[in-house]
């Protein structure tokens, strides 16, 4: 499958690099292979002025804009964070169902009624009926039952599902949201869009299946990897992500991007922060565990039918007609489908090569500094895969249900949403006061580091202690390791513009070439940032939605009757990779940086 590069001047004016959160985004402005969006339709290629197709000319409710996609965020946000915690009690309902049914099964009535006829001669034999079979009381009834979340079976088996489900839906997500990204270019950004919503719906329509007639399914509860297969293959979260920003990037100036980008990232913590809250209000006030579901898949249908009929699509019908016939003229009439398979496989990892370590100028050796901070990173993310067991770890540990999940799950949210938003940029600027006169990346390093320290003491609390208040407590300090993430990415860009600087300056011809463009003349081009920022997206979807699902899951279900708390002390070890990696990344000094002319990079918070 072959794809075009953009040879197309850069606007004139600063091209902000947006920022990449702690959840999977996608820089649509990447010209990698897996996570490349159309940046030479003509859409995009023209001016950072808005497109003809959202001229004056249109009316308002025609006309492309950012805002048509904000509340869908917002209610994608919300629901994912809404079901969290029942989806985790649920789970367990359901392999308890299956493999204890004995704690969950009501007895059979006590009393008898024989009615009045009862003879009186005790030799006359009397009827009695058999009571009446015992009855599974209603799974979807919230409340934990204390003998599941108790029992080790249980709870492994219970992960197992979770790491299998992780798992499927992560690999195949990454596999096939590039190519989601790439049939956008073809048919448009709202209808990708509305596909990616009902991959979500039919996981949300499995489980509410499974927990009607898991007994008539085939695998039973297992059953439930239907949908987190479907989901996956059809892009699910990570392909709402892209294209989102792929809609943005086309209808919004490349000044106005990273502002526009921050908004969405507000409006996901908002929704992340109040999403737990207000799934266990609803379940608490229905007394039903599947009622946040039932709305799920309502507002799901509603985002699918707003997304196609009401949002404006924002690639006119030249800019779709053109990609289409590019993609028809670089297809190979002789693949087969094992070569589209391969071909997806090696360009999602195509980025990567960013990371390999490049020769110093007049023969230095290698600076591996890059690799380092690709090594920090992924290490650090592998605890995004952690969160699952982490939530069944506090069910079995404290026995709490949808409810307390739930505001616990906001507590963390809300504080982690305070920190990067108001104390971190405080805590920046008392910091460059400090380091005044050195080069940006001092204190994005000393960030990053300190993060991941605070981020190291709060595993280590919550790993040897048992006490409810200090374990929510600490979950609110692990909100200061928020920082570690748009720090460290601030770091890798700058050691990407000295990279540039030494091919510049050595004029280096054996150092892989991950971009056609990777040796442009000016030391940070948007094509080199969208290759870094995609690289790193590669390395945060590899990390927290297949290795990281895996390694805690295994962990989990190996320990969980003997040391509940290894799943906190792996998080540490991971922390400590992270930092001795980090520890091992050496930066430029101040008078190489000025001899190179190297403008210094603008911070990313």
């Amino acid at each position: 499958m072959g794809h075009t590069r953009s040879h197309t001047p850069v606007p004139d004016g600063p091209e902000e690099v947006p920022f990449v959160g702690d959840l999977p985004t996608f820089d649509t402005r990447a010209n990698t292979d897996v996570f490349h969006i159309a940046h030479d339709s003509p859409l995009l290629s023209r001016s950072p002025s808005p497109a003809p197709s959202v001229g004056p000319h249109r009316p308002w409710y025609n006309r492309p804009s950012p805002l048509w996609l904000l509340p869908l965020t917002i209610i994608g946000a919300l629901l994912m964070a809404a079901t969290i915690a029942p989806r985790q009690e649920l789970y367990i309902r359901l392999v308890c169902n299956e493999l204890r049914p004995e704690y969950i099964l009501l007895p059979p009535p006590a009393v008898v009624s024989l009615g009045a006829d009862i003879p009186n001669d005790p030799q006359t034999p009397i009827y009695i009926p058999p009571p009446a079979p015992p009855n599974r009381p209603a799974i979807n009834i919230p409340g934990p039952n204390k003998m599941c979340t108790s029992d080790p079976g249980v709870l492994a088996a219970s992960a197992k599902l979770q790491t299998a489900l992780t798992t499927s839906m992560g690999v195949l997500s990454c596999l096939t949201t590039g190519s989601w990204a790439q049939l956008s270019d073809r048919i448009g950004r709202t209808r990708v869009l509305a596909i990616a919503a009902l991959g979500i719906l039919f996981t949300d329509a499995v489980l509410i299946l499974v927990a009607f007639y898991a007994d008539m399914l085939p695998g039973g509860y297992r059953f439930l990897i239907v949908g987190n297969i479907i989901d996956g293959a059809l892009g699910g979260w990570t392909t709402s992500m892209a294209i989102s920003h792929a809609y943005v990037s086309d209808t919004v100036a490349p000044a106005a991007r990273s502002r526009t980008f921050s908004y969405f990232t507000g409006a996901l913590f908002c929704g992340m922060a109040v999403g737990p809250t207000l799934g266990a209000l609803v379940t608490q006030y229905t007394n039903d565990l599947l009622t946040v579901f039932y709305i799920g898949t309502g507002l799901h249908i509603f985002y699918a039918i707003f997304s196609i009929f009401i949002v404006p699509e924002s690639l006119d019908l030249k800019a779709r007609t053109t990609a289409t016939e590019l993609y028809k003229a670089n297809q190979d009439p002789s693949a087969t489908w094992f070569t589209h398979i391969k071909h997806t496989v090696s360009t999602f990892a195509r980025p990567l090569v960013v990371f390999l370590p490049h020769k110093r100028p007049r023969g230095k050796g290698r600076d591996w500094s890059l690799t380092w901070v690709g090594i920090s990173f992924a290490s650090s993310m592998l605890n995004m895969g952690s969160y699952t067991f982490k939530f069944q770890y506090a069910i079995a540990q404290f026995g709490w249900g949808t409810t307390e999940l739930g505001y616990w799950m906001t507590t963390m949210g809300a504080s982690r949403a305070v920190h990067l938003l108001i104390l971190l940029p405080l805590i920046l600027r008392g910091l460059q006061r400090v380091y005044r006169g050195k080069r940006h990346t001092y204190v994005d390093l000393f960030v990053a580091r300190l993060s991941l320290a605070m981020e190291f003491v709060g595993y280590i609390v919550m790993a040897i202690t048992t006490n409810i208040p200090l374990f929510a407590i600490t979950t609110c300090w692990m909100s200061f390791g928020g920082g570690f993430g748009p720090s460290v990415q601030s770091i890798a860009l700058a050691l990407s513009q000295d990279q540039a600087a030494d091919k510049r300056t050595a004029g280096d011809s054996s150092t892989p070439e991950y971009d056609s463009t990777s040796k442009s003349a000016t030391p940070s081009s948007p094509s080199e940032n969208g290759t870094l920022f995609g690289a790193l997206s590669v390395l945060q979807a590899i990390s927290s939605q297949i290795v990281g699902p895996s390694l805690f899951g295994l962990v989990f279900v190996k320990t969980i009757s003997s040391a509940p708390h290894a799943i906190f002390w792996t998080s540490a070890g991971c922390i400590i990779i992270s930092l001795f990696a980090l520890g091992m990344v050496g930066l430029k000094k101040e008078e190489a940086v000025r001899a190179e002319g190297l403008d210094e990079e603008s911070p990313l918070i």
